[in-house]
C-alpha cells in the first residue's frame, strides 16, 4: 500500500469516529475554527498569547513558552438547527425543510516539547474544513442537493524557535487528507421534456447522483510572536492554500423506466475536480490590563475567492454530449473580529468570555443549498481549572446566523426563498497534561 493510500485509511478510520463534518459548517465558508475549547472562547489570545499546546492551531510560534512535555486532547460537540423555504416557480407551492438534526463531534489532539531553551517541537491532528448539508431526498431542493459532506484531518508537525528574548518565529507543515461526498436527484421526467425541468413537484423519474472523492496534500504553517512588552503580547499566523486533485466516482442510481429509455446513460465512472482549501491569515493583540485580566482582539482573514467554481469532470459522457458537471460560486475574501477577556479568580480557576462576528464569502448571485445562513454572530463563555500538572478547560458558545435569502435558478435547482433561524449550540472539553 502506498504513503498516500495508507494515510488515506488512517484518516477514513479515525474521521470514521470523529465525525469531523458537520451540519451545517460552524465558520464562514466550509471552515471550522473550533481548535479546542479554550480557543472556541477567545481565539485571539491564543493567537497571541498561546498558553497551551492546542495554541498551535492557531499559531505555532506560541508553543516556545510551554515547558516541557505536555499532551492535549479535547473535543467540541455541537448541536445545529435551521430550515430551508423554498417557492416552486411553477406552481407557486411553498415547501420547507429542514437539516437532519444530530450532535456533531469535531476532536482534536497536541503534543508539545521543549527541545532546549531556544526551541520547541508540536504535533497536531485536528481539522480546519468540514461541512454537512443532510435534506431528505424529496425535498424541494433536491435537484440543488440533499447532501454535502466535507471531511478534512491535519497531521501537523511545527517548530518554534525563540530569536530572541521578545521574538519567536515558527515553521511546519499540515499534511491534510481532504474527503468529499456531494448528492443529488438529476430530473430524468424534465431532461426528456415530459414536464417543466427541475420542477420540484414529486417525480418517480427522478435519479440518484453521487460524488465521493479525496486528495492528501501538505500546505504550509507560519507564525510569529512579538513580545512588544512585557504586558502586550502580537501574534500572527499564515496556513497557506492547498488545491486538492480530487479523484473518486461518480455513480447513479436511475429507475428501471428511465434505463428503459435511455440505456447506456447514468453509468457509473470515475472522476475529477479542482478543490481549493483557501489561505488564511491571522493576527492578535494581547494585553494584560490588571494583575488578573487579560483582554485580546484579532482577525482572520480567509481567501475564499479561490472558490470560484466546482468542476467536476467526468471520465465520459452521462448522457449524450455532457461529462462535465458545473456549478459557478464566485465567493468573495471575509473577516472573522473576535474579542475576548481571561480573567484569574484565583491561582486555580480562569473564567473567560468572548465574542466573534464571522463574515460569509457566499456570492448572493450564486447562492445554493450546500452552505448555510449568512453573516454569524457566537457569544461563548469558558472556565479554566490548573492544578498540578493537569488543566480542564471547559467552554460553550452559541451561534447566531443571519438569515439568507436565496434567488431562484431553476436550471441549476436552485429555487426563491431562504435559509431562516440557522443557529448552533456548542460545547467543548480540553485536557491538558504536562510531564
Amino acid at each position: 500500500m502506498s504513503k498516500a493510500n495508507s494515510l488515506r485509511a488512517a484518516s477514513r478510520a479515525i474521521a470514521a469516529v470523529s465525525l469531523v463534518a458537520a451540519v451545517p459548517a460552524f465558520a464562514a465558508g466550509f471552515a471550522l475554527e473550533e481548535g479546542s475549547a479554550r480557543g472556541n472562547v477567545n481565539s485571539a489570545s491564543l493567537i497571541a498569547r498561546g498558553g497551551e499546546p492546542g495554541a498551535m492551531y492557531f499559531n505555532p510560534a506560541t508553543i516556545a513558552d510551554l515547558p516541557g512535555t505536555q499532551v492535549q486532547i479535547g473535543a467540541t460537540l455541537i448541536l445545529p438547527a435551521a430550515h430551508v423555504d423554498t417557492v416552486s416557480p411553477y406552481t407557486g407551492r411553498r415547501d420547507r425543510a429542514a437539516g437532519h438534526s444530530q450532535v456533531w463531534n469535531i476532536p482534536s489532539a497536541y503534543l508539545t516539547h521543549r527541545i532546549s531553551d531556544d526551541l520547541a517541537f508540536g504535533f497536531g491532528i485536528f481539522t480546519r474544513y468540514g461541512l454537512g448539508a443532510n435534506f431528505p431526498r424529496t425535498w424541494a431542493g433536491r435537484y440543488g442537493n440533499y447532501k454535502a459532506e466535507i471531511l478534512s484531518l491535519d497531521f501537523a508537525p511545527q517548530l518554534a524557535w525563540r530569536a530572541t528574548d521578545r521574538l519567536t518565529l515558527a515553521a511546519g507543515i499540515s499534511v491534510r487528507y481532504f474527503d468529499i461526498e456531494l448528492a443529488q436527484r438529476i430530473d430524468a421526467a424534465g431532461m426528456y421534456g415530459m414536464r417543466p425541468y427541475n420542477d420540484p413537484s414529486p417525480s418517480p423519474f427522478d435519479v440518484d447522483q453521487d460524488l465521493h472523492g479525496d486528495d492528501v496534500h501538505p500546505a504550509i504553517d507560519l507564525g510569529l510572536q512579538w513580545k512588544i512588552r512585557d504586558d502586550l503580547t502580537f501574534g500572527a499566523a499564515y496556513h497557506s492554500r492547498i488545491q486538492f486533485k480530487v479523484r473518486g466516482d461518480a455513480k447513479w442510481d436511475a429507475p428501471a423506466a428511465v434505463r428503459a429509455v435511455a440505456p447506456g446513460c447514468f453509468a457509473n465512472m470515475p472522476f475529477n475536480s479542482r478543490n481549493y482549501n483557501p489561505d488564511k491569515f491571522m493576527a492578535a493583540l494581547a494585553w494584560d490590563a490588571t494583575g488578573r485580566l487579560t483582554l485580546s482582539a484579532g482577525f482572520t482573514f480567509t481567501t475564499w475567492h479561490l472558490y470560484d467554481d466546482l468542476l467536476v469532470k467526468l471520465e465520459r459522457d452521462m448522457v449524450p454530449g455532457v461529462n462535465e458537471l458545473a456549478s459557478v460560486k464566485e465567493w468573495h475574501d471575509a473577516w472573522r473580529l473576535s474579542a475576548g477577556a481571561d480573567y484569574a479568580l484565583s491561582e486555580e480557576w480562569t473564567l473567560r468570555a468572548g465574542y466573534t462576528w464571522d463574515q460569509s464569502p457566499i456570492n448572493g448571485r450564486y447562492a445554493d443549498y450546500l452552505v448555510p445562513g449568512d453573516d454569524r454572530h457566537i457569544l461563548a463563555a469558558g472556565l479554566g481549572w490548573t492544578r498540578g500538572d493537569w488543566t480542564v478547560e471547559g467552554s460553550y458558545f452559541y451561534e447566531i446566523v443571519q438569515d439568507f435569502d436565496v434567488n431562484a435558478r431553476p436550471r441549476n435547482g436552485v429555487f426563491d426563498g431562504k435559509y431562516a433561524d440557522a443557529h448552533a449550540h456548542a460545547a467543548a472539553l480540553s485536557v491538558t497534561r504536562r510531564f
